[in-house]
């Protein structure tokens, strides 16, 4: 259903007017309780229980599975073709992250705008305003990199509000690789530097461009 200049224009999805009169009453709880934890509802709630049926399957961890096949290839890939000087893995592997999180960690963290649509309740799972299920694995790289990291994968199964077609589905999975490098190892060689450091130490704050450094 979509509302444009006072207009209501409804999908074949709600031509039945029972089913539509379904979506628009549709209630929840005062609380829900996902992984072993009471989150309030409100106006934002919009989590259906299919959806939190898919909540513990876990596909990730499970042997056998494709999905657990394709993770163990790459992080074995990663971790014999990155070593440290220690002949240890490079990377650190993250695959079991709750998929709840913060309207910070999935969005304000990565300078999303306040207004940008990948925010709508039509594309995003609400938990209430403040926490949703992540809608991709880059919801945890600042947490990440703030604890110190600066080499990892991270997997874990993420969802959006998507129409169910041959491409698409509403739980998928995904892997985020992050290497952070400093101006050395960038560019060994001096007369390859390019400008792309920040000079001025007053600039080093955050905009709705740029991410703050921490120094």
């Amino acid at each position: 259903m979509i509302f444009r200049n006072s207009k209501i224009f409804i999908s074949k999805k709600y031509t039945n007017f029972q089913g539509l009169g379904r979506f628009l009453s549709q209630k929840y709880d005062p609380t829900i309780n996902l992984f072993g934890r009471e989150y309030p509802t409100d106006e934002w709630t919009n989590i259906n229980q299919s959806i939190q049926n898919k909540l513990q399957r876990n596909l990730l961890h499970q042997r056998y599975h494709p999905l657990n096949h394709l993770a163990n290839k790459i992080k074995h890939f990663f971790y014999k073709t990155y070593i440290n000087r220690n002949g240890n893995p490079l990377f650190t592997i993250f695959d079991n992250f709750n998929p709840v999180v913060s309207v910070e960690q999935n969005f304000d963290s990565l300078l999303t705008p306040k207004d940008h649509v990948s925010r709508s309740k039509k594309d995003c799972f609400y938990v209430n305003k403040d926490y949703l299920l992540r809608a991709h694995t880059t919801a945890h790289d600042n947490e990440l990199i703030r604890s110190g990291l600066n080499c990892f994968l991270t997997f874990g199964d993420v969802y959006r509000r998507d129409e169910i077609d041959s491409k698409h589905y509403p739980v998928f999975h995904q892997c985020d690789g992050v290497r952070l490098f400093d101006k050395n190892e960038l560019f060994k060689d001096e007369r390859l530097e390019m400008d792309i450091f920040e000079k001025n130490v007053s600039n080093l704050i955050r905009t709705f461009e740029k991410q703050k450094i921490i120094l």
